[in-house]
């Protein structure tokens, strides 16, 4: 639950909805667009001067909102009668957080190249810690410490007042503003990050609560089982309006006008539409698809246990139809696949290795087994609504005689390790899913067609994903998801600069590549990125850090109790607008599970 450590996406399926940051992605307009929220505007960049030295800045001009009154700690001198509303000064403690590397921050690396004072701000509180030796401190001396340490300013952001935060950047590029959309620029007040420090060391406590201003607040969490949220009653938006021009809504929308004739009655609702949110945790597909069935859950993604029952082709099937479930896609910004670590002594040192590994598993003949075809075969690292989208390409000529011949000059002939004599071990790291086991032995048997064996080891989720941190795995399943809409945010995943952090899994570094990269940031000129963003893209495919396999298509149902959805490319803060009719569904149950 720390936005500032938080790094996956199921994290921020359920935090974006407790928090509220400066902008926030328009829920009914396409192409993807930011919008203020905290922030009054979106400002504009501007060139200025710091310490007599150029520079550019932009201004934060921050509306009202408060915090969800559910903590102690928010009764501070900056109570106003009402709630504590959300201050300049807890925007500024959160880039403090954000900087600090014993957070291990998921956007250090784009604040830290944006913001003037940024990374010489990390580097003063790593020195610091290490002074201070703050890890051997008990957690009430360590909140002590902090905020001594924290009381000192970054260079680069000034609070003007209560209501304006200025943050002077190194460079005219726009991109950090794409940080103040993401869950990741949650602010905090600096009375709850002292209260919740001293409770447990490391900060540790911040993970297992936030301090909402968004429309919920967490009211439970039972690890294993289930998160609940409940309305802030203080949180002030309303339902949007449809764009007037048509071709900028979603396309679920341009394809039902009764859906966009529903919404458009929506407008102007107080958000949230619902008091109430519960996520379950459960670990099979057809659990889910049934009590979807018999009414308990509203809204379910379909999966391969549930595509063939409830859809005839790309449309529900008519049973569904008439008892009002809805149907809606969207493809997501989301590219998927393994992840080679290259400083594994075997699968890092052998390019043909991973090559051969690539030959053998065709992405297309998986989306058909797994997906029910409702994914596109990645060609390239982004996926579709991205600038840059690759289509589509000639494919491979992966013949066996050229898979043999990869497989000899990586040393590995027909698949047997030299030094045992046996077929070469590799091991892919994973977690637990729907009808992961049918899908774990079908990428089993792909493999022993090189002659050699896959272990795929299953870790829970934290387990997992804190051996990917940690680079301990040899192969990964992997995933991105877009944190904002630019190609950066993907190629950022195998710049050399980001080696070794959440950016980097793969440890990936290479001088042409890396050029490419810094030049894509400058360049704005489209047949220029264009042209980069091909390079990056051939870099990828020579070098294999990564197996590209899909990009996910979301195919989501909703019981008609569930007021019109439409689902986001982006995907995050989209609980405050699902309303409930709690009737109609308590009759369903009570008609569809009767006994008698």
């Amino acid at each position: 639950m720390d936005p500032v450590r938080m790094a996956d996406g199921p994290s921020y399926t359920v935090a974006s909805n407790l928090a509220i940051t400066p902008f926030r992605y328009a829920y009914l307009k396409r192409p993807i667009q930011m919008e203020p929220l905290l922030a009054r505007e979106i400002p504009s960049i501007k060139p200025g001067a710091l310490d007599g030295q150029p520079v550019h800045f932009f201004d934060l001009n921050l509306d009202t909102h408060y915090y969800a009154p559910v903590e102690e700690c928010l009764k501070d001198s900056h109570h106003d009668g009402t709630g504590r509303p959300v201050l300049a000064a807890d925007l500024e403690l959160n880039l403090k957080r954000s900087a600090d590397p014993a957070n291990e921050a998921f956007m250090i690396s784009l604040l830290s190249k944006s913001i003037v004072g940024f990374a010489d701000y990390s580097e003063y509180l790593q020195l610091a810690r290490q002074e201070k030796d703050i890890g051997s401190l008990s957690a009430s001396e360590q909140a002590r410490v902090l905020a001594e340490l924290y009381s000192r300013p970054i260079d680069g952001v000034k609070v003007l007042d209560d209501d304006t935060l200025r943050i002077y950047l190194n460079s005219s590029s726009d991109r950090i503003l794409y940080f103040f959309a993401m869950v990741s620029a949650a602010p905090i007040t600096e009375a709850c990050w002292r209260e919740f420090n001293s409770r447990d060391k490391d900060q540790n406590a911040l993970e297992r609560t936030m301090i909402s201003s968004g429309p919920y607040y967490l009211k439970s969490w039972e690890p294993r089982d289930r998160i609940v949220l409940e309305r802030n009653t203080l949180y002030r938006d309303r339902f949007p309006a449809l764009p007037e021009d048509s071709s900028q809504w979603p396309d679920g929308l341009q394809k039902h006008p009764e859906r966009a004739r529903e919404m458009s009655s929506l407008e102007g609702k107080p958000l949230p539409l619902t008091d109430r949110v519960i996520f379950y945790l459960i670990q099979s597909g057809s659990t889910v698809w049934t009590l979807f069935e018999q009414g308990y859950q509203d809204r379910v993604a379909l999966t391969k246990d549930s595509y063939e029952g409830v859809l005839d082709g790309e449309e529900l099937r008519p049973e569904y139809r008439e008892r009002g479930v809805r149907l809606s896609t969207e493809a997501e910004l989301t590219t998927f696949g393994w992840i080679f670590n290259l400083r594994d002594p075997v699968v890092g040192r052998s390019v043909e290795l991973r090559k051969a590994i690539r030959c053998i598993i065709d992405p297309r003949e998986l989306i058909n087994r797994f997906y029910e075809g409702r994914a596109m075969v990645a060609y390239g690292l982004l996926p579709p609504g991205m600038e840059g989208f690759e289509p589509e390409k000639e494919a491979r000529k992966c013949t066996k005689g050229y898979v043999d011949n990869l497989l000899s000059r990586a040393g590995y002939a027909k698949g047997i390790d030299p030094e045992t004599g046996k077929p070469l071990v590799l091991r892919l790291i994973d977690v637990p899913r729907p009808a992961s086991a049918s899908f774990h032995s079908y990428l089993v048997e792909r493999i022993a067609k090189l002659g050699i064996r896959l272990e795929v080891d299953l870790f829970d989720a934290p387990t997992y994903f804190e051996k990917r941190m940690k680079g301990k795995f040899q192969i990964t399943t992997w995933g991105w998801g877009a944190d904002y809409p630019d190609p950066q945010n993907f190629f950022q995943l195998f710049y050399g600069g980001n080696a070794g952090t959440p950016y980097n899994e793969a440890h990936f570094q290479n001088a042409a590549f890396d050029q490419a990269y810094r030049a894509l940031d400058e360049a704005k000129d489209p047949a220029r990125r264009q042209q980069l963003i091909d390079r990056m893209n051939s870099i990828l495919e020579e070098e294999v850090p990564v197996l590209l396999l899909f990009h996910r298509i979301n195919y989501g149902i909703s019981q008609p109790w569930l007021s019109v959805y439409e689902p986001h490319p982006m995907g995050y803060n989209l609980l405050q607008y699902r309303g409930v009719d709690s009737e109609q569904r308590d009759r369903f149950q009570s008609e569809y599970n009767s006994i008698f």
